[in-house]
């Protein structure tokens, strides 16, 4: 099974490399549904890529030793460490058979500046690396940006506009395609935007077809009041799929709460909504760690509730089956 899904994975992103990543694209026929999790330091003291027994300690939790293909984690930002840097966790995750799917952030820094090539030398030096390094990958960068809540975010309260937003991708996705970066695949992630809540529209930050591999949305049942994963989604989903009806897309970050509802059936909804309601959803990655949000701690591990977990296990397993 961990073969077969790897092999379809290389299958989509070679048809991506092969246009360079640049041309909007179906999906291909036999593309399995891609699922992993950004797991906490809960099971070993330390987090993935890391501590590979934290994987496998996840995966006999919550799917039945079934093997993750994607494992989330960050890097930080490009002009801290180079691409170099990060090569003992990137073949880490390679070598046992799944794709990272890593977050960059540009923390404090004007998109603005960064747009005008204040920043060149660190993104193509990173490029480059990634170049030579030349496996696939997932890189989501400035994540969440129809938010206030990231520095890199758009709200009126932060200093940057969805015109920076997108001058700032689109200038960094051209020094990886002028380095040959191919390998690496470009993850638009904005936050879901359920109903009544205020966030810059989708249409303003995309910066277009020829600049996003995969779209993707974040989104949180934080219990307050508890919301389904159909009510969370479903207005973004649709508006990232008629921006971008050919691309694959992803849940970058999902969980909920077991505070003020039902944690396993909210799990089992959101696997009956995935084959139901959002076929045009080809991953899920489930955010398996605590945090603290506005001062309070948010139990977001499956873990928290044996009943979500045996939830994920049938759900991951129901909802992989309904991929050929």
């Amino acid at each position: 099974m961990l073969i077969v899904g790897w092999l379809a994975l290389l299958a989509l992103l070679s048809a991506a490399a092969a246009d360079g990543g640049r041309a909007g694209r179906a999906k291909p026929a036999g593309q399995r549904f891609l699922w992993g999790a950004w797991i906490g330091k809960q099971f070993t003291g330390s987090e993935p890529p890391w501590s590979w027994q934290a994987v496998k300690d996840f995966e006999t939790r919550n799917a039945g030793g079934r093997h993750v293909s994607l494992v989330h984690w960050g890097v930080g930002t490009p002009w801290e460490h180079n691409f170099n840097y990060w090569l003992s966790p990137l073949n880490r995750v390679r070598n046992s058979g799944a794709l990272s799917l890593v977050d960059m952030e540009t923390a404090s820094v004007s998109l603005r500046q960064i747009a005008n090539g204040a920043y060149d030398t660190a993104f193509r030096t990173w490029a480059s690396q990634a170049r030579s390094w030349g496996h696939p990958m997932l890189l989501r960068i400035d994540w969440e940006m129809n938010g206030g809540w990231e520095p890199w975010g758009t709200r009126p309260s932060n200093r940057n506009t969805p015109a920076d937003f997108v001058a700032f991708w689109q200038h960094v996705h051209d020094i990886f395609t002028a380095a040959g970066a191919s390998n690496v695949q470009w993850v638009w992630c904005p936050n879901s935007n359920p109903p009544r809540h205020r966030m810059t529209e989708l249409a303003s930050l995309y910066p277009g077809s020829a600049y996003v591999d995969w779209t993707c949305l974040d989104g949180y049942n934080f219990g307050k009041p508890w919301t389904s994963f159909a009510r969370l989604f479903r207005t973004s989903y649709h508006q990232v799929t008629r921006l971008a009806p050919t691309k694959p897309m992803l849940i970058g970050e999902i969980a909920s709460t077991g505070h003020g509802g039902n944690k396993a059936r909210w799990v089992r909804s959101m696997f009956r909504a995935l084959a139901t309601r959002f076929g045009n959803i080809d991953g899920l990655v489930w955010f398996d760690k605590w945090a603290e949000v506005d001062g309070q701690s948010y139990d977001w591990p499956l873990e928290t509730s044996k009943a979500a977990s045996a939830a994920f296990n049938k759900g991951i397993r129901s909802t992989l089956a309904r991929r050929p």
